[in-house]
């Protein structure tokens, strides 16, 4: 028969090594957001200084719309860069829990909605099973040839790359704050994140 104390320290053993294990998953993908936010922001920043080669030659947007909407997305990558950090800074567990989770899964579903429909339209499109676009609305068949296609299925990816940082990082980001007991940050954060 075994004592009480022993399981008891058998059991705190165990969730401070699942706590750790969290840790690590949730630093990792936090990076990695962080990365692919400081990217999405620089790329951003040098579209909307450079706007009139961003645009390319078509009047399709006015270049104010054009200049908000890269704004936009410039201040969108720059916070997000921010909150990445803060699911595994110290300074992160000041803010509310809330600010931190809302815009981190706004990122990441923005993200899946433009990033996952764009690169299997690219692929099929590639691959020659949807040669008039995955709707197969075009006027006529892609120029797998053209630099324009390739530039679009880099972007594509791109934003694919995106939604798989920055879903795994919402979601163990809720993980942590519910090991936590919703004080904002998985508990038993590693001393050296400081």
């Amino acid at each position: 028969m075994t004592s009480g104390r022993g399981s008891g320290r058998g059991t705190v053993a165990v969730r401070t090594l699942r706590r750790r294990a969290l840790w690590r998953r949730t630093a990792f993908w936090a990076y990695a957001g962080f990365g692919w936010l400081v990217v999405s922001f620089g790329w951003h920043l040098w579209m909307g200084i450079d706007y009139r080669a961003a645009m390319g030659g078509g009047d399709r947007v006015p270049v104010w719309g054009f200049l908000v909407y890269d704004g936009l997305i410039t201040a969108m990558s720059a916070i997000g860069a921010v909150l990445a950090l803060a699911v595994v800074r110290p300074w992160g567990r000041r803010l509310p829990p809330w600010t931190v989770r809302l815009p981190l899964w706004f990122g990441a579903v923005l993200l899946l909605v433009r990033g996952v429909p764009g690169l299997v339209e690219n692929l099929t499109t590639a691959t020659g099973l949807t040669p008039y676009g995955l709707l197969g609305m075009a006027e006529r068949p892609a120029d797998l040839a053209s630099g324009e296609f390739w530039t679009g299925m880099v972007i594509n990816t791109y934003f694919f790359v995106g939604a798989v940082v920055m879903l795994p990082l919402a979601v163990l980001h809720g993980k942590g704050l519910r090991a936590a007991g919703g004080t904002g940050g998985p508990s038993g954060q590693e001393k050296s994140a400081a």
